[in-house]
């Protein structure tokens, strides 16, 4: 895992990219009009970017990729999470974040978000504190605004978008009303859909494009309604 943060590192640092988890503390500042409690919901692990504040970045990476030495007690720790998350037990207790713009910052649990992370997990169990930016006329504020009317009726989180009024068109390209409560078995269908499309998106190489899989599984269905 160590190896692995280092070889990404090194990706990052030729294509001009940080190679520190982002800090929420700093990138939210006075923007946030207030704090929702959203509860305990499954986080998709691609949207954890960074950590609540910046007391422990340097022992991960961006991609929450160990960085400490090997003999060290955090590394004793992670090498442990490993072994729980492999046994029958396997690691249950959620960890905190704090969401904002759609991201993820974990408050407590980073180790866990790594290991889980290093074995390719599509999401983690956690207890979610939404913070809610003031309104502006930004294009990420108004899609965030409209991602939030979307969540209210369907709980998904995963879904991200480029450009205003996507939200909108995938709920008619679904064939459900606007203002329409979606239920759990089509909750996990989206899901179901959503994480085949990502997975072959990507290992096209599909994030070299400067879009998300949304945007891509979006366009994907006007052609194949």
């Amino acid at each position: 895992a160590m190896k692995l943060a280092k070889t990404r590192n090194k990706e990052r640092i030729s294509r001009g990219q940080p190679t520190e988890p982002q800090v929420l503390t700093e990138i939210a500042g006075s923007a946030v009009e207030s704090s929702i409690y959203v509860g305990l919901v499954e986080i998709p692990a691609e949207r954890i970017v960074g950590t609540k504040t910046a007391g422990r970045i340097s022992a991960f990476n961006a991609d929450f990729m160990p960085m400490l030495d090997p003999d060290s007690e955090f590394a004793n720790k992670w090498i442990g999470l490993c072994a729980a998350h492999m046994s029958e037990e396997g690691i249950r207790e959620p960890i905190v974040c704090y969401e904002y713009l759609g991201n993820f910052y974990v408050q407590e649990g980073n180790k866990r978000v790594s290991v889980l992370k290093y074995f390719g997990a599509a999401s983690i169990p956690g207890k979610v504190i939404r913070l809610v930016p003031r309104r502006n006329d930004s294009r990420e504020n108004r899609i965030y605004y409209e991602f939030m009317d979307f969540y209210r009726l369907t709980g998904v989180n995963y879904l991200w978008f480029s450009h205003e009024g996507s939200f909108a068109r995938l709920v008619k390209a679904t064939g459900k009303a606007p203002g329409e409560v979606w239920t759990e078995d089509e909750r996990s269908m989206l899901f179901s859909v959503y994480l085949r499309f990502a997975e072959a998106f990507n290992a096209l190489g599909g994030e070299k494009l400067g879009i998300t899989p949304a945007d891509a599984m979006l366009a994907y269905s006007k052609v194949y309604p």
